[in-house]
């Protein structure tokens, strides 16, 4: 009895052992699929759109020892300005205030703090769709009463197909750069396995800054103000994942 129990043993380790060899076999082709070869890139698409939209701000700033008066000429050359771009063409709807402020200026003597004039600042908001008018606008404010020019900026409403088109030469640049890598160390690319955009686009108008400074230190009232839109950049990034061969 013994004897028949020792040699069935061996027979059921075998039977065992090969469960597991197929198991093995079986998990190592499923590593293999999983640790497939890849490269990561990124590419970038830019593209140029007319600027077709100019946001002009400006404000009226008023001083007076009382403050109601302060108020009350602020509000006078503020309606002046607002009629003078009407009539001027700016629509009504695109003259808004973007900030109203009243405080009191104050100056120190010999340790006293002396109180000074009330001042009043009423900033009037302006957006044209056609930007050949932005200087317009600026010198009918400044001559109605505006007496402070702060920024203005330029910007693109139609940017769909630039858009598209950045898309796609983003992820052209991305292709083209997998493949160069991938051929200079001896191997092809294959299918795409991910593409993500990176963030938003991103919507930059070249030379703004630049115009803001002439605009407001040029600024001579016998010659009408010049301003240039330019174009807007639109920019897209993209990172793609490819399989390689």
């Amino acid at each position: 009895m013994k004897k028949n129990f020792v040699k069935k043993i061996p027979a059921a380790v075998l039977a065992l052992a090969a469960a597991l060899s197929l198991s093995s076999c079986y998990f190592r082709a499923e590593d293999k699929s999983e640790s497939a070869r890849s490269i990561s890139v990124s590419g970038t698409g830019s593209v140029s759109v007319k600027c077709d939209m100019a946001t002009i701000n400006v404000a009226v700033v008023t001083y007076n020892r009382s403050v109601i008066e302060a108020a009350r000429l602020n509000a006078e050359s503020v309606a002046k300005v607002r009629a003078a771009l009407v009539e001027a063409g700016f629509s009504a709807d695109s003259i808004t205030t973007s900030d109203y402020r009243i405080w009191q200026d104050y100056s120190t003597r010999n340790g006293v703090q002396i109180r000074g004039d009330y001042r009043v600042t009423n900033s009037i908001h302006i957006v044209t769709l056609d930007t050949s008018k932005a200087g317009s606008a600026i010198d009918v404010a400044i001559k109605n009463g505006a007496n402070e020019f702060s920024s203005i900026q330029f910007a693109a409403t139609k940017t769909g197909d630039a858009l598209r088109e950045a898309r796609t030469l983003a992820i052209k640049n991305a292709a083209e750069a997998a493949n160069l890598m991938a051929k200079t160390a001896g191997a092809e690319v294959g299918r795409v396995m991910r593409i993500e955009e990176s963030g938003s686009p991103m919507y930059a108008a070249r030379g703004a800054n630049k115009m803001v400074m002439a605009a407001a230190y040029d600024y001579e009232e016998s010659v009408p103000t010049q301003i240039n839109a330019g174009d807007s950049e639109i920019t897209v990034t993209v990172h793609c994942e490819y399989e390689l061969k």
